[in-house]
């Protein structure tokens, strides 16, 4: 039988291998809607012929919940109770994507109009920058586990 401590030890370890897991598949998901955003930036002001910023917000939008609902899939596995949890689920990723799209689109500004890099190399290192601030808002206020 195994002792208390060694259970905690255990615990931990799994804890943290479905951390690592979680934030490779959230990696995998931000990755592919990352995808998403520049084909979109791309398209639209390529050849729908927007200003690259409306075209940015578009894409970020359209990148926003294809992650949410790939995140809730796949990442977190995660079970709506009723449309209710899941609308208001969605309204909390909206929120915390937010900051990550302000800091996406001041990136994107920065490096495309003051540095004159080409808009989608600004946009990739853009969405790079956000993916740290998204994960953690993710994980702490969106996909959690209440104890």
């Amino acid at each position: 039988m195994k002792g208390l401590y060694a259970l905690n030890l255990e615990r931990i370890y799994m804890d943290s291998i479905i951390q690592r897991t979680n934030l490779f598949k959230f990696a995998s998901v931000g990755a592919s809607g990352a995808v998403v955003n520049l084909l979109v930036l791309w398209l639209f002001t390529d050849f729908g012929h927007l200003f690259y910023l409306f075209s940015a917000f578009i894409a970020i939008e359209i990148s926003i919940l294809w992650n949410f609902f790939f995140n809730t899939k796949f990442t977190f596995n995660y079970r709506f109770k009723n449309n209710n949890s899941i609308f208001y689920s969605m309204m909390k990723y909206h929120l915390s994507s937010f900051i990550g799209s302000l800091i996406n689109l001041f990136v994107l500004i920065i490096l495309t109009e003051y540095i004159n890099l080409h808009y989608i190399i600004s946009e990739a290192a853009a969405i790079f920058l956000a993916f740290s601030t998204n994960y953690m808002l993710s994980i702490n206020y969106i996909w959690y586990k209440k104890a």
